[in-house]
């Protein structure tokens, strides 16, 4: 079965989970006598403690998306660098050809400009084959084969960028999938320890039963809700 993508299982934004989860544990720790009488121990708090502080030691989404957007950047401008070398090609063989001409067209650059990437890069890789097929017929125009072997090297860079691009948009989609993870594991232990807060209130502190309450429209108390505090 194709795997789900993971969305979070509580309300609001992350900031706001984190919030609570901070708020909530200062009251825990108030309460860690009470907790301790349904066996919530203090390395338990403690540990909940710092699954939220590893929470935001994760990425944030522009983070994420710097890398992604950084390799974008190199692909663009990497495709320029191959585009002006191509350029540069083209202006040569059209001092013995015209652009109309059968030999000028043989090197097909005419839509490498509005071609997708990976076109592009394999149609470069077709022109430069011609190219070195045919070099020595531009040497006059002063075409060389080491003027092609770099502009190779430019494109296989190209190339080199698009996965890299690719790598990156792959490593945001795991990090963001991750770290949706995380904060869904955090808050099933959020709300199992909200849940011991509140059965250890709800006959006897509505205040401190509240306390415990991740989301009103959610998680209100059943009933009339709790009594008043015992005597």
């Amino acid at each position: 079965m194709k795997k789900q993508e993971i969305t979070a299982d509580f309300v609001g934004s992350q900031g706001d989970f984190i919030l609570s989860c901070r708020t909530k544990y200062a009251f825990m720790v108030r309460d860690a006598a009470d907790f301790a009488t349904r066996g919530v121990t203090a390395a338990r708090l403690a540990a909940f403690a710092a699954g939220t502080d590893a929470l935001l030691l994760l990425p944030s989404d522009d983070q994420l998306n710097y890398s992604k957007q950084a390799a974008t950047a190199a692909a663009v401008a990497q495709r320029e660098v191959v585009t002006s070398g191509m350029a540069t090609v083209m202006g040569q063989v059209a001092i013995k050809h015209d652009v109309r001409s059968p030999g000028y067209k043989a090197f097909g650059s005419a839509g490498l400009h509005n071609d997708s990437e990976g076109d592009f890069y394999v149609n470069m890789v077709h022109l430069l084959g011609w190219a070195d097929a045919h070099v020595a017929e531009y040497a006059a125009q002063g075409l060389t084969p080491a003027q092609l072997a770099a502009l190779r090297t430019d494109n296989a860079a190209y190339l080199a960028c698009l996965t890299a691009q690719r790598l990156a948009e792959s490593a945001r989609g795991t990090a963001t999938q991750t770290r949706a993870q995380a904060y869904n594991d955090h808050n099933d232990e959020l709300t199992a320890l909200c849940g011991i807060g509140k059965g250890l209130y709800i006959q006897t502190d509505k205040t401190r039963y509240d306390d415990y309450v991740l989301d009103p429209a959610i998680h209100g108390a059943p009933g009339p809700g709790p009594g008043p505090p015992a005597a």
